[in-house]
């Protein structure tokens, strides 16, 4: 599975030894059912104010945070000030719901911006930059935040769908298992990183496991979320 180099670590031991500093922003990507949602639920206590931007009509695993602290909104900002765990899930029932949609996320994340310290977590990438044409706010929050304290952790289901933004200015990345030629050849680029070693592990990745890259000092391993 991972080359000599390139250790298989139990997500009980690499948890504890992530090291991540608020402004720096990761990527998650990786088919659906594989744990993008569960490692990035795993990860994201370590920030101190948290938004889960959710654009499904339903979603099981995020409808069950409010046990873990969340609380749930249509409209930014949250009711309580003090609120530090936010599930922002605009009110979607059908696309003609998607141009209010798109306005509300626009507003929240404007206001992040202003206020600063926030984490957000957006689970869908691909929807918020083709479907809601977020592409510009998502890029000025991946290329202008960093220094207003901001973390973007970022999810999608294939490589080459996103802004290249997700991947140039995230300090962290966790890359599931593919076979598809289009997207093994879209991963690439990761600072340094050799494209080709990053291609051969993916491709050989078991089920549910991630291939992590720290793009700033170039270290990988291999793991897997164990919520």
């Amino acid at each position: 599975m991972a080359q000599d180099d390139v250790p298989v670590v139990r997500w009980s031991d690499f948890a504890p030894r992530f090291r991540w500093t608020q402004g720096e922003h990761v990527a998650l990507v990786g088919p659906t059912g594989q744990g993008k949602t569960t490692l990035a639920l795993e990860i994201l206590p370590l920030r101190g104010h948290t938004v889960i931007v959710a654009t499904k009509p339903k979603d099981k695993t995020l409808n069950g945070l409010a046990g873990d602290g969340y609380r749930r909104i249509e409209q930014w900002p949250p009711p309580n000030s003090d609120a530090n765990r936010v599930l922002l899930w605009p009110k979607w029932k059908g696309p003609l719901d998607t141009r209010r949609q798109a306005d509300v996320l626009r507003n929240a994340m404007l206001n992040i911006f202003a206020e600063e310290g926030w984490c957000i977590f957006a689970d869908d990438v691909q929807y918020l930059t083709d479907m809601l044409g977020l592409r510009r706010m998502l890029d000025m929050l991946w290329l202008q935040a960093r220094a207003l304290g901001i973390s973007v952790v970022a999810a999608t289901q294939r490589p080459r769908a996103v802004p290249r933004a997700m991947w140039t200015q995230s300090t962290h990345l966790f890359i599931w298992g593919t076979n598809d030629e289009e997207d093994l050849k879209s991963l690439g680029g990761f600072g340094g990183v050799s494209t080709k070693k990053v291609r051969g592990i993916v491709a050989e990745l078991p089920k549910h496991h991630a291939l992590y890259i720290n793009t700033r000092d170039r270290r990988m391993a291999v793991t897997k979320s164990e919520r």
